[in-house]
């Protein structure tokens, strides 16, 4: 492979994601980059995840376009969405993203604000699966993950 693999690309990108102050923007602007990366990067049999806070249900779609669904459906409640990138934790075969998620709801125009967490799971040096949680240690746990000590 000549360039990076999968892996390689999304810690450059989140590297400097972070060194720029972590503002990942509106989620109309945020999505098309996304998909960009994985339209790049993976596989054929990409899966998405939104993983709701226990005991809620898993919803999973399928192949980059369920990507760009999931956002949609969960962005669906809302007037705005964006997010703030806050930490990155690798492991060697998942990457954990924090991000703090700021809504304002289309009922009310009430602004919440979410602790969440973006997982990238690679196969084969490939993203094979892309789960987004509503609770960070369940990330972690769901990749394998652990805080460095101190953090």
């Amino acid at each position: 492979m000549d360039g990076p693999n999968a892996k390689e690309a999304l810690l450059g990108a989140l590297s400097g994601l972070l060194e720029s102050g972590g503002d990942m923007g509106e989620m109309e602007t945020t999505l098309p980059v996304l998909l960009e990366y994985l339209r790049a990067f993976a596989r054929s049999d990409v899966v998405c995840a939104m993983v709701p806070i226990p005991p809620g249900p898993v919803a999973e779609h399928e192949g980059v376009d369920g990507v760009a669904e999931a956002w949609r459906d969960w962005g669906a409640a809302f007037t705005s969405v964006r997010a703030e990138a806050e930490e990155v934790i690798e492991g060697s075969e998942a990457v954990a993203l924090f991000v703090n998620q700021i809504a304002v709801t289309k009922h009310g125009s009430v602004e919440i604000s979410q602790p969440s967490a973006m997982l990238w799971l690679f196969r084969d040096e490939l993203v094979a699966r892309l789960e987004f949680h509503l609770d960070r240690e369940a990330a972690l746990r769901a990749g394998g993950l652990k805080r460095p000590a101190g953090a």
